[in-house]
């Protein structure tokens, strides 16, 4: 089988790092190497990185971004293939596995993803999460990507000429950098999609994916630089950035309304009601948002949620 290269990024992750590293060290395909990128943790985890001294290779780089630190470390690798993890992420034991062998078998696949499982402290609360909520497939899936990305970067696997080719993370963009990436790459690359659950993608509320407005809005810069660089493909296909943003909106306006902020998700189902006036459950969010924070707080008491 081919080689393949774990990327690790971290960032004061002392609590989780050590379960992510031995997921990969528990693998039924061993990787080539692993390489760590420290973005300046002062929490204890550069001592348990040295506690697998030999078994790893691990650099500090401090203040320049996820996006740097990530770029750094492929340049470091020498696998055919580079597989992304995240510290507080883990993998099943046979996701390089699966993938190696797919990529080795399907050369018109330049990238590979599968289904991911969610969980917090309490365990697995979304088993399989790709699946239950979207429709995932192999080939060409950039248009799909761009209105309901369904690829977990916990997921991914790619040739490293496919990285070399669209020029790695962008080192401008904080948030949702990995959407970005993987939609440049799926523009120019057929994914192997394998509907099965190979990683689990930890969720808590201190992480980068919890500051949503600023996830949000980084997408819809995203959206705006692809429009800007494929303006003929985007006039050909009228519908892809109108329901890109209506997916935006409308799950930007339900993150502001389930943490209370009812004014800023009123003016985001505004939005995404521009985009698609039938949305019958939007209408019914707004409306909601229209009465007394008391009176919802009641509603939601007695639905449990």
């Amino acid at each position: 089988m081919s080689s393949v290269s774990v990327v690790i990024p971290c960032l004061n992750d002392a609590a989780y790092i050590r379960e992510a590293l031995d997921s990969v060290f528990g693998q039924t395909l061993p990787p080539e190497e692993i390489i760590v990128a420290d973005g300046g943790s002062t929490d204890g985890t550069a001592d348990i990185l040295n506690s697998y001294r030999g078994r790893l290779t691990w650099f500090r780089q401090e203040g320049k971004g996820v996006s740097a630190a990530k770029n750094q470390a492929v340049a470091r690798t020498r696998g055919e293939y580079i597989a992304f993890l995240d510290a507080d992420d883990l993998w099943y034991p046979e996701k390089l596995e699966r993938q190696t062998a797919l990529l080795d078998r399907c050369p018109e696949y330049g990238f590979c993803s599968s289904d991911v499982d969610f969980f917090d402290e309490s365990g697995v609360f979304i088993h399989g999460a790709i699946g239950t909520e979207k429709q995932p497939r192999s080939g060409y899936v950039f248009d799909e990507l761009f209105v309901n990305n369904f690829i977990s970067s916990a997921t991914i696997m790619l040739r490293r000429f496919c990285f070399d080719r669209v020029g790695g993370f962008d080192e401008n963009i904080r948030f949702a950098e990995d959407t970005e990436m993987w939609l440049r790459v799926a523009k120019e690359f057929r994914l192997g999609y394998i509907p099965e659950v190979l990683a689990a993608y930890r969720v808590r509320r201190s992480s980068r994916s919890f500051q949503f407005a600023e996830h949000y809005r980084s997408l819809g810069g995203t959206f705006d630089r692809f429009l800007g660089k494929y303006p003929d493909y985007f006039k050909a296909r009228p519908g892809l950035m109108r329901n890109a943003r209506y997916n935006l909106y409308r799950r930007w306006g339900y993150r502001h309304f389930e943490v209370g902020e009812y004014r800023r998700a009123r003016g985001l189902f505004l939005r995404a009601l521009r985009r698609r006036p039938s949305a019958g459950m939007i209408w019914k969010y707004l409306a909601a948002s229209l009465l007394p924070p008391s009176v919802l707080r009641k509603l939601r008491k007695h639905r449990g949620d």
